[in-house]
């Protein structure tokens, strides 16, 4: 019984140390920039109205260019872009954090790194052309 004791306490102070970790990556200007980005896309009305329309028509696709063009338009916007930079910012400091307590086990510990801008993707060459 004294051993199962241990341990609750050892998971208790674990989960502490993880709420702790938690709150400390909230902190992070990466985060707040996220949220800043997030919220100028989600309250951008006339962004949104476009991306009902899209979502709306989206099975016409193939015999609507005006939806066609509307997708190709918002594949193209500058707040969309940059909630997609900072989307990724954020998985790659949590990427990074994750590997440095991987690392603290293990360096054979393997961590996801699937960054989808990592490689360039469309995001970057709409970048690099903008």
């Amino acid at each position: 019984m004294k051993v199962m004791l241990i341990i609750d306490e050892k998971i208790i102070k674990l989960d502490e140390l993880a709420d702790n970790l938690a709150s400390q990556f909230t902190k992070l200007t990466v985060v707040d920039t996220f949220r800043s980005k997030q919220n100028a896309f989600e309250t951008n009305d006339e962004l949104q109205n476009k991306i009902k329309i899209l979502e709306e028509n989206l099975a016409y696709i193939r015999y609507r260019p005006e939806i066609k063009a509307l997708q190709k338009e918002l594949l193209m916007d500058e707040v969309i872009y940059e909630l997609k930079v900072a989307e990724n910012d954020v998985q790659k400091s949590l990427s990074d954090l994750v590997k440095k307590i991987a690392n603290v086990i293990s360096e054979d510990v393997p961590v996801d790194e699937q960054l989808p801008l990592k490689k360039g993707g469309h995001h970057g060459k709409h970048h690099a052309c903008g």
